[in-house]
């Protein structure tokens, strides 16, 4: 495996780890697979930016194209009907905005309209930064919503590396979200030579004290550094990450809950109609006997100002006082 490794960056860039597994995890699929595309805005750049060594070893199948996200998936769609496996990054998770029918109504539902063609595979890849009101939102909720849709959010560089070598292999397609806001130096360290393909659809689960849990504590994406900083050692829970927020790991979030008895869902999104709600809702039908508490983030518009912007999503004090004093 040649790894793959990413200059300083300055600040605002966030982290580089999960970007270069990423970039990993492409380059290797690239590498035994010659149907493995790459298509965005500023290509070429974005990808030196990330991995040079894509750039360098597979320029016939990197595309920039203009500056149309909606056009660029429609593109893309286009493209796997040939037998192509597009990567389409769009940038930032705002502009999928821009691109909601060629993705909802066109690349979710080609597999459903077309029964003569044989499935495709197409990644759309989008980051979560902290940005001010058009530029920091987070949409994954939404997709969940919609048939013919994967939606996936790793934490850990290995994680990062393993859904995406999957999802170029998976038919269907795929929202492939980047947390940007995850800090590099309290990502722990992974044996890199242990990268693998991770099946979607599947939680993490930690186990913090003993065997029988006082609570469950359900997180994704940027919760997971989150409340790891925020949780006592010596606290007894099981600690599950999602990593994909569609499919869910259903069994594996019963199986806690009917242990602990007690499912603390804790996410980086709006609270309302997000994620949680849907996990909350069916324990709450199916499972009466759990205790369920959700930890969000506040339906408002996201402040220009940064030092206001992070108290949109839960602190570490919500999240102790929540797993204590519970």
């Amino acid at each position: 495996m040649q790894l793959l490794t990413t200059p300083k960056r300055e600040p605002w860039s966030r982290n580089h780890l999960l970007r270069d597994a990423i970039g990993q995890a492409i380059y290797d699929r690239m590498v035994s697979d010659p149907s493995v595309h790459l298509f965005g805005e500023g290509c070429h750049v974005k990808v030196h930016y990330d991995a040079p060594n894509i750039e360098r070893d597979f320029s016939d199948r990197v595309h920039t194209l203009p500056i149309s996200e909606d056009g660029n998936v429609n593109f893309a769609v286009g493209a796997s009907l040939l037998g192509v496996k597009p990567v389409v990054d769009v940038i930032t998770a705002d502009f999928l905005y821009r691109a909601m029918d060629s993705i909802c109504n066109t690349a979710a539902k080609m597999n459903f309209v077309r029964p003569d063609q044989p499935p495709g595979t197409i990644v759309i890849r989008a980051e979560f930064l902290t940005g001010g009101p058009t530029t920091g939102q987070r949409p994954e909720a939404l997709f969940t919503h919609i048939p013919g849709l994967n939606v996936v959010i790793p934490s850990t560089p290995r994680d990062a590396y393993g859904l995406m070598r999957t999802v170029l292999d998976t038919s269907g397609v795929t929202l492939f979200f980047e947390d940007r806001m995850i800090e590099d130096g309290l990502i722990e360290e992974h044996d890199r030579r242990c990268y693998a393909p991770i099946a979607i659809g599947y939680a993490h689960e930690r186990q913090y004290g003993d065997f029988q849990p006082d609570a469950t504590v359900l997180v994704y994406g940027l919760m997971r550094q989150v409340v790891e900083k925020a949780l006592d050692p010596m606290l007894n829970i099981d600690f599950l990450d999602l990593r994909t927020i569609y499919p869910i790991d259903w069994s594996q979030i019963k199986y806690s809950a009917q242990r602990s008895r007690k499912l603390l869902i804790i996410e980086p999104d709006v609270q309302y109609g997000g994620v949680g709600a849907e996990i909350a809702a069916t324990i709450a039908e199916e499972m009466p006997g759990v205790r369920v508490k959700r930890l969000g983030g506040m339906r408002a518009t996201i402040p220009a100002a940064m030092l206001r912007q992070g108290s949109r999503m839960p602190t570490e004090e919500e999240i102790r006082d929540a797993v204590t004093n519970w």
